[in-house]
């Protein structure tokens, strides 16, 4: 048995799917530092789906910045990713997942869910250049936002 019988054809694709895992994992263990490690220097990010406004382009360390002026100001988060789907060409790869991203402050739960795309380039690694967040539905309330920007900005 080898991996194409899983329809891993292709190193790149195992190795964007991995990038995107840790990216989670980090964010969701509040290991910051290697967060950032797993971006391109600069990043598009686009959340316009959730807080309105314009896809805006910044250093991954301002982008970084922004997640541990939040992260850390609720008790948990888990950012749930389901089947990670790639393409590859050359250089570039282009992903996307669903994802359910939950953000506890007691039992109080916000959790908005819907799809992330992503583009990665390849340097020595893949790093991520791109990502986007389509959101489909909300349950909770975003006062949890705020309540946990407060809570960090308070220690």
């Amino acid at each position: 048995m080898n991996m194409n019988d899983y329809g891993y054809r292709d190193l790149d694709q195992i190795r964007v799917r991995q990038t995107i895992a840790l990216l989670m994992g980090d964010i969701d263990r509040r290991d910051f530092d290697a967060a950032e490690r797993l971006f391109a220097p600069e990043v598009l990010v686009d959340y316009t789906s959730l807080w309105g406004g314009e896809p805006v382009t910044m250093t991954r360390e301002v982008l970084l910045q922004g997640w541990k002026a939040l992260v850390p100001g609720f008790d948990a988060t888990w950012h749930e990713l389901g089947e990670i789907t790639v393409r590859v060409e050359g250089t570039t790869a282009e992903a996307s997942c669903p994802v359910a991203a939950r953000h506890w402050i007691g039992t109080d739960v916000w959790l908005p869910r819907g799809e992330y795309e992503f583009r990665l380039v390849r340097r020595d690694t893949w790093g991520i250049a791109a990502m986007k967040l389509i959101v489909s539905d909300e349950i909770g309330s975003r006062s949890l936002v705020e309540a946990a920007r407060a809570r960090v900005a308070s220690r």
